[in-house]
């Protein structure tokens, strides 16, 4: 019997005022905002059921919002609470604010897509760190979330024609190629093809894509992080061996010369079934580290990750030498009856794995004795 964290609130990272309910069709919501009654495995299971988003952090909401509908992300959950509790802020690294404030947010979503493709873009205000995002994909840290398209050149082609940026042609065989495309500021997105053709795909609008099948995450040493993710339930481990692209293929990547590298794809075996892929650069190498808190940085910033109870994964992870950015903070109304809390474990390459999970309600906490007192803010 399914258990929901709460169907008022949607999510900054997770969870956050709204009004629209979960439908027994709507499978997005449903193999996210709820986590069905769990039968850990072990002590030592969390209960890891899905990825609820993965963030990005623009620097014009409206521009990149609309860049997104394009690929076929048009719904989303908006009504996002503008501030929030000090605690909130201490979540996300912002250990000096009183209080964060955000100009626009909505958790963007594809509906019919074959798995979880929830992405929660935001627009800070105060604080944002405007830099720029990793200039190319072999940088530490969150790298790239990939799209699963059935034609690859149509999407090409009409994207081309909407201005997006591509760093190459399309690469490789039928059913077997890839192509990256940066969105408006500048994150590296990759179309990959589907091998099951679209028999219908001359009568469609717009793109083929039809799912996120894996976020790519780059890392110093692929056996540290295997062993890391791990811990949190991802044990489906599927080791992709060292390899030297082509000049023609590393050009696909970006990249003037050979590539090479090696990693492993792993998955959970409840829940969504989400895979993350983990690549460990061995040519270029750059060992430049993943962005530092706070959790600001204009970009790919944190994915998140639901689990039944928040605090209970806490423990467990805590034990095994899994280090954490703050306390749980309890999410997302600002007062006493939240039922759930956030909380970022921190990967051996600096990356922010957001726990959200149900909390036993209680007490706000006090904002610091210098901040003045708590305001609520909602968009307009």
């Amino acid at each position: 019997m399914q258990r929901a964290l709460t169907t008022c609130m949607a999510f900054l990272a997770l969870l956050f005022f709204t009004s629209r309910a979960v439908t027994e069709d709507d499978y997005e919501l449903q193999a996210t905002v709820q986590t069905p009654d769990i039968a850990f495995e072990s002590d030592l299971d969390i209960g890891l059921w899905a990825r609820f988003h993965f963030a990005i952090h623009t620097a014009d909401f409206d521009a990149t919002r609309a860049f997104y509908r394009v690929l076929g992300f048009t719904e989303g959950i908006g009504g996002f609470p503008l501030t929030n509790t000090h605690a909130m802020a201490r979540a996300l690294g912002m250990f000096e604010e009183c209080q964060y404030e955000l100009a626009k947010g909505e958790v963007l979503l594809f509906p019919g897509a074959e798995n979880t493709t929830g992405i929660d873009l935001l627009q800070w205000h105060k604080p944002f760190n405007p830099e720029p995002p990793y200039q190319k994909p072999n940088h530490l840290g969150m790298a790239y979330a990939t799209l699963l398209t059935t034609d690859l050149v149509a999407d090409y082609t009409f994207l081309k024609s909407r201005d997006v940026e591509f760093l190459s042609e399309p690469y490789g065989a039928p059913g077997n190629r890839f192509v990256f495309m940066r969105d408006p500021d500048g994150i590296y997105l990759k179309l990959e093809e589907s091998p099951i053709p679209n028999l219908n795909s001359v009568e469609q609008a717009g793109t083929h894509i039809m799912g996120m099948p894996y976020i790519g995450i780059n890392v110093s040493d692929i056996d540290i992080s295997i062993d890391f993710y791990r811990r949190f339930g991802y044990t489906n481990v599927r080791r992709i061996s060292e390899q030297t692209l082509s000049a023609e293929e590393s050009a696909a990547w970006g990249f003037a010369s050979p590539i090479r590298f090696r990693g492993a794809d792993i998955a959970i075996n409840r829940g969504d079934h989400h895979r993350i892929r983990l690549l460990q650069w061995l040519e270029p190498f750059n060992p430049e580290p993943a962005y530092a808190p706070p959790i600001n940085h204009k970009g790919i910033n944190r994915l998140a990750l639901t689990v039944p109870d928040v605090e209970r994964a806490v423990a467990i992870l805590r034990k095994q030498g899994v280090p954490f950015l703050s306390e749980i903070a309890p999410c997302c109304s600002g007062t006493d009856s939240d039922t759930g809390g956030i909380v970022h474990a921190i990967d051996p390459d600096g990356v922010f794995l957001e726990l959200v999970g149900n909390l036993t309600p209680r007490p706000v906490p006090p904002q610091p004795a210098h901040c003045p007192p708590l305001q609520i803010r909602y968009p307009d």
